[in-house]
């Protein structure tokens, strides 16, 4: 076993996926341990290689530097850029992020309303469904954070009825649980208390939100989501849940005209954005033909969102690249 040297275990633990990384750091200190690398030397240390897979004074796991060595093999200039390391996060989080956001395909992970569903066994597509028409909104969040680069995505659309009620775009990422509400629309309500990081001082003009409305072609916004005080939250903790929706969150909407607005009343159509967070705008392109950028200046983190509305009938959205 001597000759089963750390470098021998990074190479191994390559071929994993994250969640098997991080299954075999919690397994041993050797493997797990963030100093671990500190107490012995790979074999491509000792020689003093310039490619060595792991530098003793990094202080990280073994599991990390493979997940590190993964990544770096792995990801373009342009993934990279895209997939910004914040400070001492986890290089098998940032895997798994790098996965999610490039390879994966893209899903609903989250769902949030008590009428929105998904189609069959795969969370690619959703629908909305119930007795007659209801005055709330129901949504589906791609769940990936989008924290700085270009990213595209892909709605199709099945709205046999012609009929409004389906918003798409970008929204902050939630950290808190937001699953338990029986309704959302995040321009709409105000969902600030479901997300632990506060982006009011990165711009002046800055969109916790922004959907285009399908029908009417126009967008909607949410400039900011309201800053909640403690004594706040724990008023609204005390609320059933459907009464603090109601009471509490409901906000106007702000929609706005932009350049490329155009109405559609086609039943079947796809919708494609690019947000560009390196420019800070966001693209809308409709049936592969590009109508302009609805809105410029965006910073910070977001994530895609859609809202649907019901309204007695059933129609569907998918989420693709």
């Amino acid at each position: 076993m001597e000759t089963f040297t750390d470098d021998i275990v990074v190479a191994l633990a390559s071929f994993l996926s994250p969640h098997d990384m991080l299954s075999l750091a919690l397994t041993c200190k050797r493997f797990g341990d963030k100093h671990g690398t500190d107490k012995k030397q790979s074999a491509a240390s000792r020689e003093e290689s310039t490619g060595e897979v792991r530098q003793r004074t990094e202080s990280i796991s073994l599991m990390e530097v493979a997940a590190r060595t993964v990544l770096q093999t792995k990801w373009t200039d342009d993934e990279k850029n895209a997939l910004t390391r914040n400070e001492d996060e986890s290089w098998i989080g940032l895997y798994e992020e790098f996965l999610k956001l490039f390879h994966y395909p893209l899903q609903f992970d989250k769902l949030v309303g008590e009428s929105i569903n998904y189609v069959g066994s795969n969370q690619k597509s959703v629908f909305v469904s119930g007795q007659g028409m209801s005055a709330y909104f129901h949504s589906a969040i791609c769940s990936n954070i989008l924290r700085a680069g270009k990213h595209s995505v892909s709605f199709n659309v099945d709205n046999p009825t012609g009929s409004n009620g389906i918003t798409l775009g970008i929204m902050r990422p939630t950290t808190n649980d937001i699953t338990s509400l029986t309704s959302c629309h995040p321009v709409h309500d105000d969902l600030s208390r479901f997300s632990l990081k506060d982006y009011e001082n990165l711009h002046n003009d800055n969109v916790d939100c922004c959907l285009l409305d399908t029908c009417m072609g126009n967008g909607e916004q949410k400039l900011r989501w309201k800053k909640w005080e403690e004594s706040e939250l724990a008023a609204l903790a005390a609320f059933d849940e459907e009464e603090a929706t109601r009471k509490h969150l409901r906000n106007f909407v702000q929609p706005f005209d932009w350049e490329g607005k155009e109405e559609t009343q086609e039943t079947s159509f796809k919708i494609g954005m690019v947000l560009d967070l390196d420019e800070g705008t966001l693209d809308v392109y409709k049936n592969d033909q590009r109508l302009g950028t609805m809105r410029s200046g965006l910073v910070g983190e977001y994530c895609w969102v859609v809202s649907l509305k019901l309204f007695g009938a059933q129609f569907s959205v998918s989420i693709g690249r």
